[in-house]
């Protein structure tokens, strides 16, 4: 996530600006348009008209255009119901949601795998779809979805949901960021559980960033909880929200709660922090989550956030 202020944020408060600093803060945002549009109109970036979604299931890889999250999409896999199928052990599971920061830091490679290397679920924003991460993911025997937002010198890049099974539901969605015109997204992906019938859905999110005022960063925010409200089964939400302001924290608060989610809470919070928000969270449902931590690394400029999760006694009717 790079670092950037909105106008909603007025008065001193830690790391704030006060209002004798807009001035500089107009010239911030005009050097950072100005940067992007260099980078831009020289090429190094593509932003795709469609969106697409690269896969990984188990030695094929491929290409295909986003299915868009619909409430037709919601009714229970028909795999799930009448045939065996691998399935997340509803007893125990684990969640690594990480803003990986390109994954281009010298020693990045043995963070991920270290963190990887017992996890069941992975949900990464700012993944670039490298032939490094590709084989780490293939090492660890993963079956991954990336939704591609930008090709960055004919690199993918993305959000990257990864997991020890396939899903049998996909779909995701983007919306464009208003200065620099990049798309941020949310994968949408479905597990079933050992034991039951029930599904888990998983959300990753990598939230608008640079904006002047929030209403894009709302918009975003509407539509995936338009989305999941249709939704009545186990649920997680991670990733990184860019809740770098009280006023896009509330909105994200305004969601959970109506969506009768719960944070994950961190007993030694070393999640990032930018202008003294916490960005990165996890919210679930249907669930019980144990085992939270932030560990912290240097390799990224975002801690991952680690969460063992299991399926709650009295878990929320299925879908």
């Amino acid at each position: 996530m790079l670092q950037t202020i909105s106008q909603e944020r007025r008065v001193p408060s830690g790391n704030g600006l006060s209002r004798t600093n807009r001035p500089k803060r107009k010239a911030g945002w005009i050097g950072i348009a100005a940067g992007i549009f260099i980078v831009l109109a020289s090429g190094c970036i593509r932003i795709p008209e469609e969106s697409w979604t690269v896969s990984r299931r188990s030695s094929f890889e491929t290409r295909s255009l986003t299915a868009e999250c619909t409430a037709a999409c919601l009714s229970p896999s028909v795999l799930a119901l009448t045939a065996p199928t691998p399935t997340l052990n509803a007893d125990g599971f684990s969640l690594v949601s990480w803003n990986i920061f390109k994954g281009n830091k010298e020693g990045w490679a043995e963070d991920f795998q270290k963190l990887s290397r017992n996890a069941d679920i992975l949900s990464l924003q700012e993944a670039y779809l490298t032939d490094s991460l590709k084989k780490m993911l293939e090492q660890e025997r993963y079956q991954w979805d990336m939704t591609a937002t930008l090709e960055y010198r004919q690199i993918e890049a993305g959000v990257l949901t990864a997991a020890r099974i396939a899903p049998n539901f996909t779909c995701a969605f983007r919306e464009t960021e208003p200065i620099t015109r990049i798309p941020k997204s949310v994968l949408i992906s479905r597990y079933p559980l050992s034991g039951t019938t029930l599904e888990l859905l998983v959300a990753n999110i990598h939230a608008i960033n640079f904006t002047m005022g929030t209403s894009v960063f709302q918009k975003q925010i509407d539509r995936l909880e338009g989305f999941l409200a249709k939704c009545r089964g186990p649920l997680i939400v991670s990733g990184d929200f860019n809740t770098w302001t009280s006023g896009r924290m509330s909105r994200v608060n305004a969601m959970v709660q109506r969506l009768g989610l719960t944070a994950v809470r961190f007993d030694e919070n070393h999640r990032s922090k930018f202008f003294g928000h916490d960005v990165d969270h996890v919210y679930y449902r249907g669930l019980e989550a144990k085992n939270a931590a932030t560990p912290i690394v240097s390799t990224s400029d975002h801690n991952p956030l680690t969460v063992v999760f299991k399926l709650a006694d009295e878990p929320v009717p299925e879908f």
